[in-house]
């Protein structure tokens, strides 16, 4: 009995002393990924609405690159382009599963969180959300943009659209 109790507590020393190294492993992600937004719509505090396309490519690992960009038009008349210019986080939410529609390989769900720049000067964080693999319930398809500036220029409330990560 003492031998299958010594046994079993240095299985579980084992198992203990390799749980950070394997949760590390599981968590870091340095893959690179095109993300495409394909017309998002998203609405500010007062009623303003942006409606956002573009696309480029992330990566997810260290340095946090971005490239790409795309146009953007405010409900107020506004419009011109956006650049990415870095990559705050990228959240995976895993490859796709079987689809009723074709999706190209490494079709990926997640959030990314961009810095932005747009051609009028403002900058900001425009959020990406594409709801394949397992996402989390509280979250939407479709894109945000805080630009800081007053309640018309922090479009939170996304309103829907189509989002795109592909695994590279």
């Amino acid at each position: 009995m003492k031998a299958f109790f010594a046994f079993a507590l240095s299985l579980a020393a084992i198992g203990l002393s390799t749980a950070p190294a394997m949760a590390t492993d599981a968590n870091g992600n340095h893959e690179t990924y095109v993300w495409i937004v394909a017309g998002d719509k998203a609405v500010a505090p007062d009623g303003t609405t942006i409606f956002i396309k573009g696309q480029g490519m992330l990566s997810a690992g260290p340095g946090h690159t971005a490239s790409g960009g795309g146009t953007f038009s405010v409900s107020g008349g506004q419009s011109g382009t956006w650049t990415a210019t870095a990559v705050d986080s990228f959240v995976s939410y895993g490859l796709a599963g079987p689809e009723p529609f074709p999706l190209p390989k490494g079709s990926t769900g997640g959030e990314a969180k961009l810095r932005v720049s747009l051609s009028t000067g403002q900058a900001g964080v425009l959020t990406i959300v594409c709801m394949l693999g397992t996402p989390p319930t509280a979250k939407m398809e479709g894109s945000s943009l805080v630009l800081g500036g007053g309640v018309s220029g922090n479009f939170t409330d996304e309103a829907g659209g189509n989002t795109l990560f592909i695994a590279k």
